[in-house]
């Protein structure tokens, strides 16, 4: 399963518990600002994800939902992670071979 850029860093970012204000900071920093997350977007992929059993709700602290990553969330980042790599093994290795 191919996964958005902005699904990616937001499963990536979420492997450690983040209210919705720090997801959208640690994916600018996840991905050295080439991908900025807007409220809307964000806020969007929390209510998908939470419907899809790919994060879940840890706590509420002072009216701040912590959210994490689920098992089956960790799941589909690592097939991403692992198609990333397999994609990046391909293209060297046809470099390579025109060298």
């Amino acid at each position: 399963m191919e996964i958005t850029p902005s699904l990616f860093y937001f499963l990536l970012v979420l492997t450690k518990p983040l209210h919705g204000y720090q997801i959208m900071q640690e994916v600018g920093k996840a991905s050295s600002a080439v991908l900025t997350m807007g409220a809307g977007t964000c806020y969007g992929l929390i209510a998908k994800c939470l419907d899809d059993k790919l994060i879940r709700l840890k706590e509420e602290k002072l009216r701040k939902k912590i959210y994490e990553i689920t098992p089956k969330g960790r799941k589909i980042l690592q097939g991403e992670l692992d198609r990333m790599a397999y994609q990046l093994h391909l293209a060297n290795k046809y470099l390579g071979e025109k060298e």
